[in-house]
């Protein structure tokens, strides 16, 4: 009988687990180390962004402006020098610089730029590094000093950024040979005080520094992991061939689901063997895994305080990592504005930081109420904040009525200081919104863009003109679910700027004192006469009406306001055609 040869079993499994442990190690290391690299890379880019955003507002327009007007094709090498010795120059340098301390390890090169006639060239403004290579005595042609200027066709970002005056950050890394690492480039226009006019686009260079530390430890891991993974394969494959069979097995379950994402997975596995000693190390290699997953997802929560949680579930979007460019969807929603009457003036008073205190101690009181009544707030702008109700109406009224107690209590707390007592103006108008996505890939905003939100700012702006409290538009309150619960009165019809066709305003009265509620109650029926008679042309019976209610309550400025149009009218009769609409030309 010939002989046959015949290969161990014993080798088969050291080959065969061999194989596995490769390919498990394998499969885990590149799938974590992947998603780790791209979720590290997405937010070195937000954090390019929002530098390059944040930092625009720190710079000083006017010294900007003071530098801009100098520059010109024709100026010398003394002039140039005069001008980087200049204040203004020394103080956007150092301006930049506190930017680049934000993140001093990581910013390679910030500076300013400022465009030209020709779109594929660019003059320096002020390059943070300036003033140190001047003093390091480095070489003329490697200092990028003021007026320098540069071809940009080579970045199509920059120029980008000049054309749509928009942010831009790089969708990738760009290799710096200078300095041997990786970088991202970012580019944030500068606009002057009207938020229109573009002066220059500032432009930063960050490194990966950190980036490629966390992924050389993780890598690390991932080596030892490895390793340990093939050597105890070897070792339980020729002892305990089914046990260990078993327990890779556990193991390769385990590495399934960290792949999808579920870090929090962890091997219970007791033998004191070499599997053991595996899933040890799986633990340990998780857990450093999970660090940085917790410290990212910090990250994305923290952001979820610039784009709120509930914008993001309207896009039909679970984080903030998924929302892209032109996302958008359109609904009916009543939109809210709130204003603080006078601010500049009482601005005027305090210092920048009194100022911020003051703000935020404002907005962190009726903020939480948009919240509880069910609303989305948009964005703060400045004194004034614009909230979204997607349910109803009826939330919007709810939320005014609070804010306007907690004005209230506001102006309680001040008192006890001697501050000045604060009033603010709210409105709302209800109609079609279009909620989505505006900007460019590297830089975007959540936000809503309508007629139903110009004109709800519009009528904002018309509630010092009536004294009212809270304004609310006839669509607002044709969508109230119980109106009967508020006591409403008509106000006015308008034409306001931007807006083709009239619109109907209320005040809802419920927030003013008690005497003028009370006043406005026993006045109402002549008031509303009053009204009636004003637009079916009697006015010498409008008239009487409205000085009867004043004569109840001469601090009526809704029926002063008619009253003053109706004396008009009886001195100089409006025209056949007129259709009794009061026209804003302008925002009050």
């Amino acid at each position: 009988m010939p002989s046959r040869r015949f290969f161990s079993l014993r080798y088969k499994l050291i080959i065969a687990f061999l194989i596995i442990g490769a390919l498990l190690s394998g499969v885990l290391s590149y799938v974590s180390y992947h998603i780790l690299e791209q979720r590290l890379f997405y937010e070195l880019k937000r954090s390019v962004g929002n530098i390059t955003e944040i930092g625009v507002e720190t710079l000083d327009k006017e010294a900007l402006k003071i530098l801009i007007a100098q520059q010109g094709e024709a100026l010398d090498l003394k002039r140039v020098d005069e001008v980087e010795k200049s204040s203004e120059f020394i103080k956007v340098t150092d301006q930049l610089n506190r930017i680049r301390d934000t993140e001093k390890s990581l910013i390679r090169y910030i500076y300013l730029v400022t465009p030209t006639d020709d779109s594929n060239r660019a003059r320096f403004l002020v390059d943070a590094d300036v003033i140190t290579d001047k003093i390091k005595g480095e070489k003329e042609e490697d200092i990028s000093h003021y007026n320098l200027e540069i071809d940009i066709s080579e970045f199509p970002l920059m120029r980008k950024a000049f054309e749509e005056k928009t942010r831009e950050v790089e969708d990738e890394y760009v290799y710096d040979e200078a300095y041997r690492i990786n970088t991202v480039s970012g580019y944030a226009p500068v606009f002057d005080a009207d938020g229109k006019t573009m002066l220059a686009v500032l432009g930063l260079d960050m490194s990966n520094f950190e980036v490629q530390a966390a992924l050389k430890e993780v890598t690390n891991t991932f080596l030892g992991v490895s390793a340990i993974a093939l050597v105890s394969a070897i070792i339980i494959a020729v002892l305990m061939g089914t046990w260990v069979t078993a327990g890779i097995i556990k193991l390769d379950n385990l590495v399934t689901s960290f792949a999808q994402k579920n870090f929090s997975v962890r091997s219970n596995l007791k033998s004191n063997d070499e599997v053991g000693r595996l899933g040890f190390s799986f633990n340990h290699m998780a857990e450093t895994i999970q660090e940085y997953n917790a410290r990212l997802e910090k990250l994305v929560d923290a952001y979820g305080r610039f784009v709120p949680h509930d914008l993001l579930k309207m896009l039909d979007k679970k984080s903030i990592l998924d929302v892209s460019l032109g996302d958008q969807v359109q609904k009916d929603m009543a939109v809210l504005f709130s204003d603080i009457r006078d601010f500049t003036s009482l601005s005027e008073t305090m210092n920048p930081k009194d100022n911020f205190n003051f703000l935020n101690s404002y907005l962190g009181r009726i903020g939480p109420e948009i919240r509880s009544h069910n609303g989305i707030i948009d964005k703060y702008i400045g004194d004034a904040v614009m909230g979204l109700f997607p349910n109803k109406s009826d939330d919007a009224v709810e939320a005014a009525l609070a804010i306007q107690e907690k004005i209230i209590e506001f102006n309680v707390h001040r008192a006890k200081y001697n501050l000045t007592p604060v009033k603010a103006g709210v409105s709302i108008h209800s109609g079609k919104v279009m909620l989505g996505t505006l900007g460019e890939m590297q830089r975007m905003d959540g936000t809503v863009i309508s007629d139903t939100v110009n004109v709800a700012s519009r009528i904002e702006s018309l509630t010092k003109k009536y004294a009212s409290n809270i304004i609310i538009s006839d669509a607002a309150m044709s969508a109230l679910s119980n109106p009967d619960r508020y006591f409403i009165r008509y106000l006015d019809k308008v034409y306001v700027p931007g807006k083709i066709g009239a619109v109907v305003l209320h005040e809802i009265c419920n927030a003013d004192g008690a005497k003028d509620l009370e006043s406005k109650k026993r006045t109402y029926a002549d008031y509303s006469e009053g009204v009636e008679r004003y637009y079916t042309r009697d006015f010498t019976g409008a008239e009487t009406l409205f000085q009867g209610v004043l004569a109840e309550n001469a601090n009526d400025i809704p029926a002063r306001i008619f009253l003053e149009k109706t004396q008009e009218f009886i001195k100089s009769p409006p025209p056949s055609d007129w259709d009794g609409v009061t026209k804003y030309y302008r925002k009050n």
